[in-house]
């Protein structure tokens, strides 16, 4: 029972209603080089770009 008598919540941060996955994938050293030198954040903004890409690229059948 949690202190207090109020209802129970679960530990950690919130889930996601679309969390990441989870991959291991192998980019160019120009490409990790380039994210890494805008500074922290990089994985973000490199995701963004993808993200970007897709937008931009749609596949229409």
């Amino acid at each position: 029972m949690a202190k207090g008598g109020g209802a129970s919540r679960g530990r950690g941060r919130p889930r996601k209603a679309a969390p990441k996955v989870l991959v291991s994938i192998r980019y160019s050293r120009e490409v990790i080089d380039y994210f890494k030198a805008t500074g922290p954040g990089w994985q973000t903004r490199m995701d963004d770009a993808l993200k970007e890409f897709i937008r931009k690229n749609e596949i229409t059948d």
